[in-house]
């Protein structure tokens, strides 16, 4: 423990002093000292003997911040004055939201422009694989007639070699034979030829299996006339005509492949094209659906946007502050309000820094603001020293639940100690007269002189080391007219503690 000699030393002079005046007063009383007097007392308490009652600090809100629109515009509306409490996600004012609102159209519409523009590129693709098997289709039709053109070719080319031959019997039968099957051949294409017929009048078959169907019809009526040619050179010996008309069969045999050949390259074509057509519609799909994905994202901006016409306050607290008016032109940014948390206050004290070693986090200290005591805690003890104070800030946090401080307001601090304790009693309650320092205890209504060990000054109390305990009551106004084992009447001292 520190001992202030210099302040106890001022202090018991001036209770010398003190003492001196009143005895010479007293004297002239010194018959009426059993009459009851009336004395104001206070009731000895532990408390710290590290207070610090030279510190003062100004209110803050606990937390506070600027709030502005992200976005500008005009004020439609403001929601709240100064001083009305908000809590979070509250609306605060609003922007008139027209522009913002025809974006969000504008967005809608592009979206639905781009789905339009993939269902049209999936259509195409449809289209394109119709084609494609379509020409598929187109290219076997060809290749089987080629197939049958180049059988046709070497049936013809068989005849005309045995006719300039001439035939044997066992020629002959095969002629008649081959006949039959020329005959047969013909009947069963016919018979398909007539329901592909049916079937291309209702539109189920292409034009091109169509005409392959009729193409082979032609062929097998023609192989018949061939076979019945044959049959007949080998019977009756071939003519020159009839040498002629072979070799133009085996002519057209040539050309129906020429003819087969030519369809599949042009079915071959064709599908190119459309797996062309595929490609560009896939291409096409793949720029929509980019478009699409673009026209959701400027969406969701627009929407986004739209939503940033209302302000919301990002904390729960009291309006400390309005810069604007409704109808006001406002940039993005622009303050709006000053918002601030007073459920709980701060103060800065400034500490000096050769007493900083004594602050921790977490300490409590008396905030006293006129007749009203209030207990903080240290919360932050700031790292470096003010320049030009040589001082340390310290952060101090109050409850303000019931709102009755206000930022702005200078408080007093005194940082309570729960280590250092003792009894500390006003300094006009002891009495020297050069003797040993005593004060009047209060005990069943008479005064009791008790002699007292005193010892540090603290903020104009003295340190009492022994004589007192805490509980009792000692005498602190009306002392100077006491003598030992007078009566008295005692109230209580009003103490903010």
């Amino acid at each position: 423990m520190r001992k202030r000699w210099p302040l106890i030393i001022t202090a018991v002079s001036l209770a010398f002093a003190s003492t001196a005046c009143s005895a010479k007063e007293t004297s002239s009383v010194q018959e009426e000292k059993n009459d009851i007097k009336t004395v104001q007392v206070a009731t000895v308490k532990n408390e710290s003997l590290d207070a610090i009652s030279n510190l003062s600090g100004t209110l803050q809100p606990y937390d506070e911040t600027i709030v502005s629109f992200e976005v500008g515009g005009q004020i439609l509306d403001t929601n709240v004055k100064i001083g009305d409490s908000v809590q979070k996600g509250m609306v605060l004012a609003k922007l008139d939201p027209t522009e913002y609102q025809l974006q969000v159209e504008q967005a809608n519409k592009a979206v639905l422009e781009a789905q339009a523009a993939i269902k049209s590129a999936e259509a195409a693709i449809g289209s394109a694989d119709a084609g494609v098997q379509s020409a598929d289709a187109g290219i076997q039709s060809a290749e089987a007639n080629i197939k049958a053109a180049n059988s046709r070719i070497h049936s013809v080319q068989a005849s005309l070699d045995k006719l300039n031959k001439g035939a044997r019997e066992q020629e002959k039968a095969q002629a008649r034979l081959a006949v039959e099957r020329a005959k047969e051949n013909y009947k069963k294409i016919s018979a398909d030829a007539q329901r592909i017929k049916a079937l291309y009048e209702e539109g189920l078959v292409s034009k091109q299996e169509y005409e392959a169907i009729q193409l082979q019809l032609s062929n097998a009526q023609k192989d018949v006339m061939n076979a019945e040619q044959s049959l007949s050179l080998l019977l009756e010996g071939a003519t020159q005509e009839e040498r002629k008309q072979v070799a133009a069969s085996l002519e057209e045999a040539r050309a129906g492949k020429e003819q087969a050949e030519a369809a599949k390259g042009q079915a071959v074509a064709s599908k190119d094209r459309a797996l062309a057509s595929k490609n560009e519609a896939a291409a096409a799909k793949e720029r929509a659906v980019a478009a699409y994905e673009q026209a959701l994202v400027a969406k969701e901006i627009t929407e986004f946007t739209l939503s940033k016409t209302v302000l919301k306050s990002p904390i729960s607290g009291v309006v400390l502050e309005k810069f604007v008016s409704d109808g006001q032109m406002v940039n993005a940014g622009s303050s709006i309000y000053r918002l601030g948390r007073t459920d709980q206050l701060k103060v800065l004290l400034p500490v000096p820094d050769k007493e900083i070693k004594e602050w921790k986090v977490g300490q409590e200290v008396k905030l006293t603001l006129y007749d009203q005591v209030k207990k903080g805690k240290v919360s932050k003890i700031y790292p470096r020293t003010n320049a030009n104070t040589g001082t340390i800030s310290v952060e101090v946090v109050v409850p303000n639940d019931k709102f009755d401080w206000f930022p702005g307001q200078v408080v007093k601090a005194s940082r309570i100690s729960s280590d250092n304790n003792g009894i500390l009693v006003p300094v006009e309650a002891v009495i020297s007269n050069g003797d040993k320092p005593y004060v009047f205890k209060v005990v069943k209504g008479k005064a009791v002189k008790t002699f007292v060990e005193t010892g540090q000054l603290i903020d104009n109390k003295l340190h009492i080391v022994s004589g007192l305990k805490e509980g009792d009551k000692v005498v602190v106004r009306g002392a100077e007219l006491l003598f030992n084992g007078d009566s008295v009447k005692a109230t209580e001292e009003k103490r903010n503690d």
